[in-house]
């Protein structure tokens, strides 16, 4: 979707709230890979070359997912100074096996802010949620006056719907909360969005494997307990031949449609894992792709629809610590991502790309 006038406010998360969060380390994550009936990761240095991970978070033992869904709110709101009474919509990415999750969590924040439920759109919808949660309100807003603002939440607890002793998911997932507000006002230009479903073809998946699938029985959480859930589990080697290509066409369609744009690109992917991670880079610049890719793995993780706005809310320190020069009023940059279908496990991912105008700065509704 083509865009015209419409912009993120403020963008916040809440990873450095110790509060909130405690920290997993790779220590940890191999002990807990030892926990089952499969084998777990061989050595700690292996899980660091896997994941590119050195920490990941979970969510503090005595907390809930409202818990941070009421914190991220009303940092939003804080830094961006909107009234919730005045949205017309509120959008709410929070990923689970259970379909009801969302929309439960959805009509506890709405208790909490005092806001009619009705309000709420809630978003089961994994990797992709941000991209998603960015189109949604772009369409809302296409009938909107100006400075309507509709705040996008994400809040991820993956912890609570994985097995903490299986090997493909214990060693990258992470809890993480962001929210921004688009908006027809100032700020970060949003120039194009795009989500899609994409059915896999069989020559591109294991004969009679899915790609994800849920199983119920009993598990492990993510601080050595068994714990009877609803879990995730998917097909690492397909997952991972088809994400990079999707990733990979995801860049390229971005790229191609700002590449005559002035100022400088930088690319912020969902950020799945190191191995993926990695090869869609290096792919992407033998096309080539003439960007600089944000890498925010090594103490973030895989935080679902958190990843890319994480990466925003911090993008000076991102950018520092991948060794470019700092961010700059007018540079492009595209958010390329792909990932599980929540409504389609078995032969499907979603693929969403967007891009914005970054234009530091504080935006707040009183300036």
């Amino acid at each position: 979707m083509q865009i015209n006038g419409l912009a993120l406010t403020d963008i916040v998360d809440l990873a450095d709230h110790a509060d909130l969060f405690e920290l997993l380390d790779n220590e940890s994550v191999y002990t807990l890979s030892h926990q089952g009936v499969t084998a777990g990761f061989s050595s700690v240095k292996a899980i660091s070359r896997s994941t590119g991970i050195e920490t990941r978070r979970l969510l503090q033992p005595d907390l809930c997912p409202l818990d941070i869904a009421v914190a991220i709110a009303e940092k939003l709101q804080f830094r961006v100074g909107f009234d919730w009474n005045d949205c017309p919509a509120i959008l709410l990415c929070h990923s689970h096996t259970n379909n009801q999750s969302a929309r439960q969590l959805c009509d506890q924040l709405s208790e909490k802010l005092g806001v009619p439920t009705e309000r709420f759109i809630p978003f089961n919808y994994g990797c992709v949620g941000f991209v998603q949660l960015l189109n949604r309100a772009a369409q809302l807003l296409q009938e909107l006056p100006e400075r309507v603002h509709i705040p996008l939440l994400t809040v991820e607890t993956p912890e609570h719907w994985h097995d903490s002793s299986d090997k493909a998911f214990c060693g990258i997932v992470s809890a993480g909360a962001t929210g921004t507000t688009l908006w027809r006002g100032p700020g970060h230009e949003l120039l194009h969005v795009e989500t899609a479903v994409e059915i896999i073809p069989e020559e591109r998946r294991k004969p009679e494997v899915p790609l994800f699938w849920t199983e119920q029985g009993d598990m492990f959480d993510f601080r050595g307990q068994p714990e009877h859930k609803l879990v995730m589990h998917m097909d690492g080697e397909s997952v991972f031949l088809n994400g990079v290509d999707f990733m990979l066409n995801a860049c390229l369609k971005s790229y191609h449609e700002v590449a005559d744009e002035p100022g400088r690109i930088l690319i912020a992917p969902h950020q799945p894992s190191g191995k993926l991670l990695k090869a869609m880079i290096a792919a992407a610049k033998q096309v080539p792709i003439e960007a600089d890719f944000l890498n925010n793995l090594p103490n973030y993780g895989n935080s679902i629809s958190s990843t890319i706005p994480t990466i925003l809310a911090r993008l000076e320190q991102v950018v520092s610590q991948n060794g470019y020069e700092p961010a700059a009023p007018g540079d492009l940059i595209l958010l390329p991502a792909a990932g599980i279908c929540m409504d389609r496990l078995t032969d499907a991912m979603c693929i969403g790309r967007a891009a914005i105008r970054w234009q530091p700065g504080r935006y707040h509704e009183e300036a």
